[in-house]
């Protein structure tokens, strides 16, 4: 509590008076006509699992809410790019361990009744708790080589199975099987480019002269 990248986000000590906490930007955002609200952690740190805490701290703040009926009118969908940062984590030392952090396991197995979805996004699935992956009605799967990871989409996925996935590896760029409860059988699919797109290409290397 006595370290600047928790002071940061968390204000323990009381001297951020001009920020606004974020319960209330998510308040002010359910009640108004806009459809999207994204919350950036670019600028927080990652030492000393602020970013997972702040990320299960949020969840924990929206399952608490879900359950007390404020979604039922209007439901709300929560969508968590690179989810392998955040999911199937806990807080740990050389001294101790607690308890995970499982705010968005729980929005996954019970919070569909309440109004509240989940829609998570990752590069890696074999580190998504399979008990959350098991919990998604539809799989929207791109190119994957690593058998770990076709394994727990396998394993997640009721209309998966091993003839399916054997193309995984050999998909293209916007390329992707479509998997899930609503699908009889595993479909591909071609994505359109979006209009507009990330700076994401990997830089080239030169040899100096």
């Amino acid at each position: 509590m006595s370290t600047a990248e928790y002071n940061n986000i968390f204000d323990f000590k009381g001297t951020n008076k001009d920020s606004k906490d974020i319960i209330s930007i998510i308040q002010e955002f359910l009640k108004s006509e806009k459809s999207i609200l994204r919350i950036d952690f670019s600028n927080v740190s990652f030492d000393y699992q602020v970013r997972e805490i702040l990320v299960n701290a949020i969840g924990q703040y929206l399952l608490n809410e879900a359950r007390s009926g404020q979604y039922k009118k209007t439901p709300l969908v929560v969508f968590i790019d690179e989810a392998h940062q955040f999911l199937n984590k806990s807080i740990s030392d050389e001294y101790f361990t607690a308890k995970p952090l499982n705010a968005f396991e729980k929005i996954s197995k019970e919070a569909r009744k309440y109004g509240l979805f989940l829609c998570i996004s990752t590069q890696m699935p074999r580190d998504i708790p399979l008990g959350t992956l098991s919990q998604m009605g539809t799989f929207i799967v791109h190119r994957l080589i690593n058998e770990q990871d076709k394994k727990a989409v396998e394993a997640a996925a009721s209309t998966a199975n091993k003839n399916s996935l054997a193309f995984l590896p050999s998909l293209g760029e916007g390329e992707a099987l479509v998997l899930g409860v609503d699908f009889p059988m595993p479909l591909t699919l071609k994505i359109d480019m979006p209009t507009s797109t990330p700076n994401s290409q990997t830089p080239k290397l030169k040899s100096r002269k």
